[in-house]
């Protein structure tokens, strides 16, 4: 049989990870919150498990596991709608801090760039203003109140529902695509990838209750309105890898320095959150997750980038624990332990397999190479 000409299969790869990233695109809607419940069943399993050696049926287990979940959103929906309410009544008064930040600039940029102040003044007052004025609003209405998310959020549920209650027919399924001898590996690699997901969900729930407590307790020592609405939205946001920090500290700093008189305010707030980040990433997170998700930075950036492109926010909230399951499948496959080794953390240098150094001046000179 003719082998395929390399440039073929370079065709066929190229043309595979296009098709690809089209249909995770087109099918975004649908895949993203199936994905989402396929993880959180893998986190509520246990219980479902434990409810029905209770003698609960594995119904009411799948429904109760449900339930559960909706009363976490629904707590978490009422909080921070409570808190947007009580900032909104806020308004008016940021408003007006706003324009005299505004006017304090505009003097000192027309006294130092001679740019025209009322121009300059007028436009970033009437933008403000607009953005004040409908914030509350659209947040609501992009998050809440659009058919899409309604709809994802019923396929997540029903999705949720079956994953849990068929959880042993699609168990079986997936034992039937290989053969009897494989089997064993395939149980071994479900469990890792269950304990896996298991292990990160909890983890990152408790680094950021820690880390919400520690950041509202700073706000509140510096005496910033909202200590806890901001603590809580910077903590839940580190879920982000790498952008949630920037995103969770921006508006506690600029709700500071509009609404506090002096400038160090803001560079408290900045200290405190940023203080916190660093505690979270050198001793939080490393001692409550561990080592149980081993995937590089470099890794996690480029799923991070990637996801987003393709999936937006929810995709960036969803890229660690996909790719952490995609490194154990690639683990237990042989051709694709490679890949596997790629994605995880790089060891350490006692650790590492002992190769010796290759210089390019040898290739140059004609030496020959020894590894």
């Amino acid at each position: 049989m003719k082998a395929i000409p390399g440039y073929v299969k370079y065709f066929i790869i190229l043309s595979s990870i296009v098709l690809t990233c089209y249909i995770l695109i087109l099918g975004k809607s649908i895949l993203s919150p199936l994905l989402t419940a396929l993880i959180i069943a893998l986190l509520l399993r246990p219980l479902s498990t434990q409810l029905e050696k209770l003698k609960v049926s594995r119904l009411f287990s799948s429904l109760l596991s449900i339930f559960i979940v909706f009363i976490v959103l629904a707590g978490l929906s009422y909080f921070f709608s409570f808190q947007l309410s009580n900032i909104s009544n806020d308004l008016n008064s940021i408003g007006a801090r706003f324009n005299e930040l505004i006017d304090q600039g505009a003097t000192w940029m027309g006294s130092t760039f001679d740019i025209d102040q009322q121009r300059q003044t007028q436009y970033l007052k009437d933008s403000l203003n607009r953005f004040l004025q409908n914030s509350s609003s659209v947040f609501t209405q992009t998050v809440f109140a659009t058919a899409g998310f309604v709809t994802s959020f019923f396929l997540f549920l029903i999705s949720l529902f079956f994953f849990l209650y068929y959880r042993r027919f699609f168990a079986t399924c997936i034992y039937q695509w290989f053969s009897p001898e494989d089997h064993y590996t395939v149980g071994i690699t479900i469990h890792k990838i269950e304990r896996v997901v298991r292990s990160y969900i909890l983890g990152v729930f408790m680094v950021i209750s820690i880390v919400a407590i520690l950041n509202s307790l700073g706000l509140m020592l510096l005496g910033i309105q909202h200590a806890i609405f901001f603590g809580v939205l910077a903590a839940i946001l580190i879920i982000i890898p790498y952008i949630g920090i920037i995103i969770g500290s921006l508006l506690p700093i600029l709700f500071a320095l509009v609404t506090k008189d002096s400038l160090w305010y803001p560079v408290g707030v900045l200290g405190v959150l940023w203080g916190v980040q660093v505690l979270e990433s050198n001793f939080i997170t490393p001692n409550i997750v561990g080592g149980k998700v081993s995937i590089n930075p470099f890794a996690a950036i480029l799923a991070l980038f990637f996801s987003g492109m393709i999936w937006g926010i929810p995709g960036m909230v969803l890229s660690i624990p996909l790719l952490a399951i995609f490194k154990v499948i690639c683990d237990a496959i042989k051709p694709l332990q490679s890949i596997g080794f790629l994605l995880g953390a790089p060891p350490k240098e006692d650790d590492g397999p002992k190769f010796k150094p290759v210089h390019f001046h040898s290739v140059l000179n004609g030496n020959k190479l020894k590894v």
